[in-house]
């Protein structure tokens, strides 16, 4: 698979075939922000790994050509962090992310743009969250016939804090798309969780809805596993762990997930 890494702010590795086209600009002021640009020419799969020891401020330009599809791992942790994604979809691209972070606090914006008719994105976002974490999602239908999955899973333990606001757009005249929100927050503290959903629609053409739940897992759900013959902290554990790993098909992401779910819930 073709793997970037990033320490920091600072691009470590770069190994990508010819189907890909990397550039990096680093900061040339105080308050610049260093920014890693991507260009996906053919189907693409791609592992993106950030490890942040400092306060870390990056930005992220993907962009999918016409008729392209990526499927895209990206793997957060460390410290403190900002960062901006943005990903630009042409015609008849699909984006496939798959995204997993332990990180102690990080303030994300997500800029999704289907540029092209049938561009396609699904985005399935994992985290346990040990501190603040805050995401704004904006998603925006340019397009006709596009389609956004967002799914964002979050477990706050110890201090976790998880802030999702995701707001869609679908303007006049841009018809036949689809848009999906599913959010879900399992708060394991008194934190004060936050989900702010937001579908600006303009037009009648189109297939729309949003999920939103904060709280822990249901009585019914921790009953019926107990009624097994499983202790209270595995049934908990259990239900942690399909929470995170559902929908996950890759096998080092899996394995990142087991862990830090083994080194919170044992």
């Amino acid at each position: 698979m073709n793997k970037i890494i990033i320490v920091n702010d600072n691009l470590e590795k770069i190994n990508v075939n010819e189907n890909i086209n990397v550039e990096y600009y680093q900061k040339e002021c105080l308050f610049a922000i260093n920014e890693i640009k991507l260009n996906i020419k053919k189907d693409s799969e791609l592992e993106i790994e950030i490890k942040i020891k400092d306060d870390t401020k990056l930005n992220f330009n993907i962009s999918l050509e016409e008729n392209v599809k990526l499927n895209l791992n990206i793997l957060t942790n460390g410290n403190i962090g900002k960062i901006q994604y943005k990903y630009n979809l042409e015609k008849n691209s699909y984006c496939n992310v798959f995204k997993f972070q332990k990180i102690n606090s990080i303030k994300e914006m997500i800029i999704v743009k289907l540029d092209g008719e049938n561009a396609n994105i699904d985005y399935n976002f994992k985290t346990i969250s040990c501190n603040k974490e805050t995401y704004d999602y904006h998603i925006f239908h340019k397009a006709k016939n596009t389609i956004s999955n967002i799914k964002n899973n979050g477990v706050c333990n110890k201090d976790g804090l998880i802030i999702y606001q995701v707001s869609s757009f679908v303007p006049k005249d841009i018809t036949g798309c689809i848009v999906n929100q599913n959010n879900r927050i399992i708060n394991l503290t008194n934190n004060k969780c936050e989900i702010m959903p937001n579908l600006y629609i303009d037009t009648s053409d189109v297939a729309a809805s949003h999920s939103a739940l904060i709280g822990k897992f249901s009585d019914e759900e921790m009953f019926y596993i107990q009624s097994r013959g499983i202790d209270y902290n595995s049934a908990l554990k259990l239900l942690i762990s399909g929470f995170l790993t559902s929908d996950i098909n890759d096998k080092k992401m899996l394995k990142e997930i087991t862990k830090n779910i083994e080194k919170y819930w044992r």
